[in-house]
Order: C-alpha cells, then structure tokens, then sequence
C-alpha cells in the first residue's frame, strides 16, 4: 500500500491549494484559483498513475486489492479538499454564497464514507479481502462514473460556469473535484479489469 507515502505529499499540496484559492478568491481572480485547484488534480494524478500503471504492465494478485485501498484513499482526499477549499474561500476570502458551508460539508462526509466503505471492503486484514469485495466496491465505483458524469454534463450544460455570482468558486471545485474522481474511478475500473479479476 503507498498510502501512507503519499499522503504527506497530497495534504501538502491540498493545503498549498486551498491558501492560493483563498487569497486567488480575495482578488477575484478565476484564473488563479483554478491553477490552484489544478495543482492539487495533478498531484492526485500523478499518483494514480503511480500506483496503477506498474499493475498494468506487472499484473497482480487478485487477492492483492492494495490498489484498490490506494485509488479509494486518493478519492477521500479529492473530497477532502473540496471540502477544505469550500470550507476556507467562503469565509475568508470575501466570496458570499449561501450553499457554500452545505457543498463543504458534504464533500467531508463523502470523503468519510469513502474510506468506511473501502475499508470494510478491501482494507482490512488480509484474512478479511476476498474477491466479493473487490468486485462490490468496482460495482460501486461504476455507479459513482455514472453519477459524475451526469453532474458534469448539468455543470457544463446549464451554462453555470459562466456564472458572474460568487459560486463561480465553487462551481471551479466541482468541476476540478469531480473529473479528478472521475478519472480515479475509470483508471479503478481498468486496473480492476486487467488485475482484478486475473
């Protein structure tokens, strides 16, 4: 599991965005936040494909779903910095928006779900992991590819992006959160696909 080695690396660069977000909100600046917010995407890509493409081409263990855990992690912490973000450019940097502290919340708590599920499912001892598991969180996973793209083709097409009120942040978050899971979930399903069920 490479858990415990990337987190430091992504709270660090979660925690560069958010600050650059607040202080890119307090200028009005839409460019800057969404550099800040690509920052973290590409650090969370960057070890998807990290922990993912070695699996491709080595192969791995069906019984062996530290993949999993790893890509389940990197989706709680897409959550959790949607959460971070939402929950510090509101009140500290001068945007006004009454869903702000609902959208931030939430994201907290789909982050914890996140991690409760794939934990029961594939991060216990190994003893616990069996291959129904596996296949439960990948069945899960596909109802979460469904569900974000709907939302992404409703961002994109209600025309909400162009928005000149103060949820042109948030919206930025959801879009940059929601293709950053996105693609967790599609290399997820891949990996699942070339590994999984070897």
């Amino acid at each position: 599991m490479q858990a415990k080695r990337m987190l430091p690396t992504l709270m660090l660069a979660a925690a560069l965005s958010a600050v650059i977000a607040v202080l890119a909100a307090a200028r009005h600046s839409e460019l800057t936040f969404a550099m800040a917010a690509l920052l973290f995407a590409l650090q969370v890509l960057l070890w998807l494909l990290r922990i993912n493409l070695p699996l491709w081409r080595s192969g791995a263990s069906p019984s062996e779903p530290a993949w999993a855990w790893d890509n389940s992690v990197l989706t709680a912490v897409t959550y959790a910095w949607g959460a971070a973000v939402m929950l510090t450019v509101y009140p500290l940097g001068g945007l006004v928006w009454q869903h702000w502290w609902q959208y931030g919340l939430g994201m907290a708590l789909l982050g914890g779900v996140t991690l409760l599920v794939a934990q029961r499912l594939v991060g216990g001892s190994p003893s616990q992991r069996d291959g129904k598991g596996l296949t439960t969180l990948m069945v899960m996973t596909m109802g979460l590819v469904a569900a974000i793209v709907g939302a992404l083709i409703y961002l994109v097409g209600s025309g909400k992006l162009a928005t000149p009120k103060d949820d042109w942040a948030a919206n930025v978050v959801f879009l940059t959160g929601g293709v950053t899971i996105l693609l967790i979930s599609v290399v997820s399903l891949v990996t699942y696909r070339r590994v999984g069920t070897a």
